[in-house]
């Protein structure tokens, strides 16, 4: 502090931190001198030698809130994140226009681009369904206000209920400018609701206060007074069925409850427009149909905008609805009408029997419906397409088909119309005619046809006239000729190096393409050692002081007392009268007063401290004895230099009453140079500089090392590093390929910082090639530090909590451990012992190593540097007892081989103990011991569960299982084998999660995998990739246990994650190529093979760009690649197609059926009934981890299946809208007898009926959703 100058105490005080501590350096010193600080001292500095206040600190600090604002303010508006619009750096500098047609600047045409032609009046209930690209989310934003409408605002007050559905859509982060708050208007916005993402729900508050904490500025601004607002909570409790979890925290609902929640939080308040964005997401069918009856409740009175990707949530929730398309909108109606306008009239589906006579069937239609198309003929199934025209000829169709089932092999069949699916990809032929799934057909697909790729080969001249047989479609020349199905895989060294080249270069492509990591390995550590230095060079050090000339106005305004006896004869007058004059110029006031002692006296009283810091110096003219004038001199002795300042005002007054008032004496102090023993002082202290270092270099690598835990953090997260595993990536090829990647990039940072050294000119680090030296302290320094990152990063479950805390506990373990073993070796603490004994504990520390390793480098270089400069300081050394080391790495102190060895042996311990944990040493031990000891929980549980009564489907399989050798049959016809896996829970309350499961998924075989939420499909699957671990039981895989063979399991299989494992850093080609390496796929096949899997997804265009710009749908697709990339032998999908708009959802079906086809076991959970009645050849349901049936989906759907199911659409009149309903239900139930009305909603009415000789052209039979329904 007394070091630095006014200006310089100005400029550290920007940093907050050091204005603090400044602050609280004054308190002490006020505290010290015995005044203390109050008000009327606030502005005024500690002794007469200071020039600084604690009011200026308190300035200061309010400049830094300011500044830190602006700052804030700045990158806000220039770096808003993933919400808001990116404004230029130069934005404050813009001149704003009122009335701009556009938001930044922009023209209005450039919205024609995104939005073009919207003007559609919402005046009913209406359903806008988007492809993907179309902008969904800016609509919403508009409505929200949050982007302006071409023309006008959206007049919400004139709105009727309107509900918005979209099937795919990308967030648009632009809409979400904060430069638009100036259109927004407060009345629209107290009738408007939006149903917040699942992820800004409060993990730690119970439910009530969720909804207050979001909802309740919603609800003040709505007129709601405090006291009803408890009441409107409780009410969205009530409608979500939530009233069991109302003490729970958010964070232990599951992710359907929070939906559910999300969805509440929107509709409280009474909102008159409600935004819902994917309400249904993730939900199993039993609570997206509780869902949907909750709409339909509360939509009335209330404009609903939804966005889905269901399109049955659309037909049945949507009253009209509007396509979108390219940014336009492509049509708009009711769904009735978007139908007949877009369909192509109806389907019969044929389940096919073993003895199925396809060219008969075909043969039989055509006789009745002439124009009638063979869809596909795929699996089990057969699809035709019906003209409507012929409607009439339907019946006699249906009644022939009726009497020849068993003849022509029909085991069941039914007709529908079509449906808004249909009518979603049709309109999206119609807009983009490049999208056509017979153009990225693969040889293995050949021989067949594509489910309902009529939407996509009909002629745009209409909806249906122009249809062709789709089985004639062949387009030879986009065929892809690479097949992966069957390529050799390497094995040995030459797999471990190529997994190795794909590891390594996945950690070079997140280093290089994000800045932020850059910023931290580069910029950071060399701020700090570059400050460390320029700190070194610019702050004043001990050295010969140079001439001090003295002045009063040093000492800023002062009072100067002037003491002067009346009558004391003109001589003494004069004098002072001449000491008077010059006072004004050093900015000091006189006082005249005739006693000084009395005047210091009564001051002293009076003022207290702020006399004693005003008045520096005084005088008194006095009659001596004869004619002499005895002058007293009078100083502060709290200045340094006060006494010699009080004289010299004296002596120029003399002076100037002899040689005139022109003359002055001009005063200095000339200190006495340095004596040798101070000079050796002054020098051995330099290595204080060495200290500065050293604490500024362990700040910077605290921040540079953390971030090498980043990409592990995130991966593990993501559940990406379980998939590499699961791809069958060694655990040494994960680990030394990061460790090699990460020292190579810790060897860059390293090499800067000797540059700077060397620039510098820091004797110690660049003499006598010393560089290198520092090179090894620095390299060292990285091989320990990373991998006690590695061991580290397991602590933390997000990339910035992981960076923040590391970095605190690299700085706290570096700076703190080293400050406290230097300050103890202070000779006045008597301290060395205990110093000493705490240095050998801080070597466990890679940071302490670090810091105290170039401290001691630089003072032992400073030693040598003096005492062998000349005898004298030789002997000076010898007598002070100062020692050093000519080898720098000595054992000894101040040597530094202590640290190095420790750094050494860190690196080597840290890589050991990280591998005892990646091989789940611990983890397995700490499970064994937990098992053995809930073990007498367990056995009841599991035996009480074995009671219960079991399908004949289930026991048949169990019993077929336990009779079989697993090992054999795994690999010979059944990949996979499940033989009585069971998965207890005994952390808190003991829960069997999967009880006893036994099956066998042959080759070529789909199995799906349903239950509601909770059911334990997803922990099945955790189990069979080795992601959690199996309390009884085992399964095979390929003939490997997952038990004692969890490695090579799983390098036999592939996995798509229930959520998106996928990085952002990397593109989906770069991700699929990784992926292909891991799995072993010659690296002459990988780019073949994965260019055919990305166009066999509708991948190809965005290939090329980074996951983290990617949709929902884009990711989901990009997942199912990984599992399906490199062929293996078994694949898990859980929820592949979560998220996927139709068209994509079909591709990936394509890609599925392919696979399949090939040989390969594929198991699947999904929420999708018609997924999984595409795709599986057999299904199971789980309850409570159990099997409860089991089959083929024709054999569960005539075992627990309801017949026939008919839906109407019924117009009636508002006025007499429930007689009208009355009669319909009446006509059914008369004509129908044994029938049953399963639904109502407004508008549509949904009946099923058990006689099968009726034929409706809205007639369809009981498909998996219904059966599985009605199952559960």
């Amino acid at each position: 502090y007394d070091l630095l100058s006014h200006a310089q105490k100005v400029s550290a005080c920007l940093i907050s931190n050091v204005a603090m501590a400044m602050g609280a350096q004054l308190l002490g010193m006020f505290e010290g001198k015995g005044t203390g600080i109050q008000w009327c001292n606030l502005f005024e500095s500690v002794t007469v030698d200071d020039d600084f206040s604690l009011a200026q600190v308190l300035g200061l600090l309010l400049l830094d809130a300011l500044l830190y604002g602006l700052v804030a303010w700045y990158v806000e508006a220039v770096f808003p994140g993933e919400y808001g619009v990116p404004l230029p750096c130069y934005f404050f500098l813009l001149v704003r226009r009122s009335g701009s047609p556009g938001i930044d600047g922009l023209p209005s045409e450039f919205y024609k681009h995104f939005w073009r032609y919207i003007g559609e009046d919402f005046y009913e209930v209406v359903c806008e369904s988007f492809h993907e690209g179309s902008l969904p989310v800016s609509c919403q934003c508009a409505v929200l206000s949050l982007l302006p409408k071409k023309g006008d605002l959206a007049n919400i007050k004139n709105w009727r209920p309107v509900a918005l559905l979209c099937a795919e859509y990308k967030i648009v982060s632009k809409c979400l400018s904060n430069r638009l708050k100036e259109y927004l208007g407060l009345l629209v916005h107290k009738d408007q609701s939006y149903c917040v993402p699942d992820r800004s729900i409060v993990d730690n508050l119970v439910i009530p206060y969720v909804s207050l904490s979001l909802s309740l500025s919603r609800l003040q601004l709505k007129g709601y007074s405090q006291e009803k607002i408890p009441a409107e909570v409780d009410r969205i409790i009530r409608i979500l069925n939530l009233e069991d979890k109302r003490h729970s925290h958010s964070k232990t609902l599951s992710g359907g409850m929070k939906r559910k929640l999300s969805i509440g939080i929107g509709l409280i308040g009474d909102s008159k427009v409600v935004m819902l964005d994917e309400p249904t997401s993730g939900m199993d069918p039993s609570a997206r149909r509780a869902t949907w009856d909750l709409l339909q409740g509360e939509k009335r009175g209330r404009t609903i905008l939804l966005t889905t990707h269901f399109m049955d949530e659309a037909d049945l929730l949507g009253d009209r609805i509007a396509i979108m398309a390219g940014g336009e909108l492509q049509c708009c109606g009711s769904p009735l009408f978007l139908k007949n306008k877009y369909g192509a009239g109806y389907h019969m589906v044929i389940v096919k029997d073993a003895l199925c006579n396809v060219s008969e069937i075909t043969r039989l239609v055509h006789m009745y419906v002439p124009n009638a198309t063979l869809e596909s003929s795929a699996g089990a199934e057969l699809s035709y397409i019906l003209p409507k025209e012929s409607t009439n000829r339907f019946e006699l169709l249906f009644a022939e088909l009726e009497m020849n089932r068993e003849e022509l092999g029909i085991a069941s069949y039914g007709a529908s119309v079509t449906t808004m699916e249909e009518v979603f990809l049709r309109v999206g032929k119609l807009v983009d005619s490049s999208l056509d799934i017979q153009a990225i057909q693969l040889p293995a697909l050949q021989y067949q046809h594509e489910r309902r790729s009529h939407d996509w080969t009909m002629d745009d001249t209409s909806s249906y006239s122009g249809m062709t047989d789709v089985t004639d479609f062949t387009d030879s020349g986009t065929l892809i000729s690479e097949d992966c199905s069957n390529i050799k895989l390497n094995t040995g060294a030459r797999l471990y190096m190529q997994q190795f080249y794909a590891m390594f270069l996945k950690r070079a492509l997140y280093c290089w393409r994000n800045w932020k990591v850059i910023v931290a390995q580069f910029l950071v550590p060399l701020v700090f050692t570059v400050l460390a230095l320029v700190v070194a060079k610019t702050f004043p050090g001990r050295h010969d002081s140079p001439q001090l000339r003295l002045a009063l106005g040093r000492y800023g305004p002062t009072t100067v007392p002037v003491a002067l006896e009346p009558g004391k004869g003109p001589l003494a007058m004069a004098l002072a009268q001449v000491y008077s004059s010059q006072l004004a110029a050093q900015k000091a006031q006189d006082v005249n007063i005739s006693d000084f002692t009395e005047y210091a006296l009564t001051k002293t009283e009076e003022e207290g401290g702020a006399f004693n810091e005003r008045c520096v110096v005084g005088a008194s003219f006095s009659s001596g004895t004869g004619k002499l004038v005895e002058v007293t001199a009078y100083f502060n002795n709290q200045g340094y230099h006060t006494a010699a300042t009080a004289l010299m005002m004296v002596d120029n007054t003399l002076f100037k009453m002899l040689a005139g008032p022109n003359a002055s004496i001009m005063t200095g102090n000339m200190p006495m140079p340095r004596n040798i023993s101070e000079s050796a002082q002054s020098q051995l202290t330099e290595g204080q500089t060495g200290f500065a270092i050293a604490i500024n270099l362990m700040y910077g690598m605290a921040s540079l090392s953390s971030t090498f835990a980043l990409l592990l953090v995130t991966e593990r997260s993501l559940k990406s590093k379980h998939v590499q595993q699961v791809s069958g990536v060694y655990l040494s090829n994960f680990w030394f390929s990061a460790l090699l990647w990460d020292l190579v990039n810790f060897f860059l940072p390293c090499m800067l910082m000797l540059v700077v050294f060397r620039a510098f000119g820091v004797k110690a680090f660049v003499a006598d090639h010393h560089l290198v030296d520092v090179l090894l302290l620095l390299l060292l320094y990285g091989w320990a530090v990373i991998p006690l990152m590695y061991l580290l990063s397991f602590l933390f479950s997000t990339a910035a909590t992981a960076y923040t805390r590391l970095t605190i506990f690299n700085i706290i373990s570096g700076t703190a451990t080293f400050l406290t073993v230097t300050i103890m070796t202070i000779p006045e603490l008597n301290l060395q012992d205990l110093s000493r004994n705490l240095d050998k504990v801080f070597l466990l520390f890679p940071n302490y190593c670090l810091g105290m390793s170039f401290s001691q480098f630089y003072q032992n270089y400073q030693f040598i540097t003096f005492c062998t400069s000349n005898p004298i300081a030789s002997a000076f050394c010898s007598a002070w007892n100062i020692t050093y080391q000519e080898n720098y790495f000595s054992m000894s102190e101040p040597g530094v081989g202590r640290f190095l060895v420790a750094l050494s042996l860190q690196g080597v311990v840290f890589i050991t103990l990280l591998f005892i944990i990646e091989m789940q040493c611990v983890k397995t031990l700490r499970r064994f011991l937990t098992h053995l000891a809930s073990r007498r929980k367990q056995l009841p549980l599991m035996e009480d569960a074995a009671l219960l009564p079991e399908d004949r489907d289930v026991a048949e399989e169990r019993k077929r299982i336990l009779e079989c050798q697993p090992i054999v049959e795994s690999m010979v016809g059944s990949p996979l084998i499940l033989q009585d896996l069971s998965k207890v829970y005994s952390s808190g309350e003991t829960v069997l999660a999967v009880d006893r499961l036994s099956l066998a998924v042959g080759k070529g075989e789909c199995f799906g995998l349903l239950g509601f939420n909770g059911a334990g499909k997803t922990t099945t699957f955790k189990m069979l990739t080795g992601d959690e671990t199996v309390t009884s039981g085992d399964a095979y895989i390929d003939g490997y246990s997952i038990l004692r063979d969890v490695k090579k399991v799983q390098q036999r299989i592939g996995y798509c994650p229930q959520f998106d494992a996928v990085l952002d850093h990397m593109t989906g080609r770069e991700t699929l190529s990784m992926y292909a390496r891991l799995r072993g796929l010659p690296e002459k096949y990988v780019s073949g093979c994965v260019e055919n899997v990305l166009r066999s997804l509708l991948l190809e265009p965005h290939a090329d760009k980074l996951c983290r710009s990617y949709s929902g749908g884009n990711k989901r697709k990009l997942s199912a690649a990984v599992a399906l990339i490199g062929g293996p032998p078994v694949i898990f999908l859980d929820e592949p197609s979560t998220g996927m708009d139709p068209v994509a959802r079909r591709l990936l079906w394509d890609a599925v059926t392919r696979t399949r086809e090939s040989g390969k076991a594929i198991i699947i959970t999904s929420h999708s009934m018609e997924e999984c009645e595409a795709l599986c050849t057999r299904l199971a349901v789980m309850v409570n981890g159990q099997f409860k049936c089991l089959g083929s989906p024709q054999h569960l759907k005539s075992k627990f299946g309801s017949g026939y199911t008919l839906l109407a659409k019924v117009r009636v009149d508002k006025e007499v809208e429930d007689s009208d309903l009355q009669l319909f239900k009446d006509f059914i139930e008369s004509t129908f007898p044994g029938q049953r009305d399963t639904h109502t909603h407004t508008h549509t009415r949904s009946q099923t009926h058990e006689h099968t000789q009726v034929h409706t052209h809205k007639q369809t039979y009981s498909g998996l959703g219904q059966w599985f329904l009605n199952f559960l």
